[in-house]
């Protein structure tokens, strides 16, 4: 049923998206949007940084336009650190349930991207990363684990730049949807909780923003933070909350594409 909801929430999110220029909706009535949905959906860990997002953008309206690009497409390349906090975890067989970290991973991206309007732009981003798992913690105390979960990101993310610019450093925000594909083995030498491996597959999100800074009309550097979650992993008898903290630096490449116009 969960990922059932997140799902309709993914199809109504991007039909929402293509309106936007035929149905001239402002930036602010959109993320509005995404708010509402968010919330009503449950999604709590982004809440916090959606009021910070929205702002943001109140501090950028009404000013300069930003350094022109040469084209509407280009490709991106990504660096990211992942952090993720403690995550919660429920075992069928066993009834045990608590919490599981994850250590530190370096994820890499590749993106193609389209400029809709001078401020808006769509790309398409597949991202791979793998997390060691390190320990759990339940009822009966602390435990060392390994294993890891290996996963791969299939995005559509949407893209603001803002009207603002300094000594060409451009602010943007940022939102995704999309699925991810995952791998995951938990190994237990104490034998204390079962061991696991198993495929799965569900639906994945990603909010934030960042900065940019263009080194001359093709090209440009970034650097962005951005809140990446996705549906429960189903390891085995194990159900794991996934969701992680990324934070990229990434470069952008004008392709010399003509027809697609500036």
């Amino acid at each position: 049923m969960k990922s059932k909801r997140h799902l309709a929430w993914c199809f109504d999110l991007r039909y929402t998206s293509y309106s936007i220029e035929s149905e001239k909706i402002s930036f602010f009535h959109f993320l509005f949007i995404i708010v509402n949905k968010l919330f009503h959906h449950g999604i709590e860990p982004v809440k916090k940084t959606l009021c910070t997002l929205i702002f943001l953008i109140s501090l950028s309206a009404g000013a300069a336009n930003a350094w022109a690009q040469t084209s509407r497409l280009y490709f991106a390349g990504y660096l990211g650190l992942n952090t993720f906090t403690e995550s919660n975890f429920s075992e069928t067989t066993t009834g045990i349930d608590g919490d599981i970290e994850f250590k530190n991973a370096i994820s890499l991206a590749g993106a193609i991207g389209l400029r809709l309007t001078p401020q808006w732009r769509l790309e398409a981003e597949i991202s791979h990363r793998s997390a060691d798992l390190d320990r759990v913690d339940y009822a009966a105390g602390s435990l060392k684990i390994g294993g890891d979960v290996t996963s791969w990101l299939y995005l559509l993310n949407l893209y603001y730049d803002t009207n603002w610019d300094w000594k060409n450093f451009q602010p943007f925000f940022t939102a995704g949807v999309g699925f991810a594909s995952h791998e995951a083995q938990i190994d237990n030498g104490a034998g204390l909780i079962p061991q696991a491996t198993d495929d799965s597959i569900g639906f994945a999100y990603s909010i934030g923003g960042g900065l940019k800074y263009r080194l001359n009309p093709e090209m440009a550097i970034t650097s962005n933070y951005r809140y990446v979650g996705t549906s429960d992993l189903e390891v085995d008898s194990y159900d794991i909350e996934y969701s992680n903290h990324e934070f990229r630096l990434g470069m952008e490449y004008d392709l010399p594409v003509d027809w697609l116009g500036k």
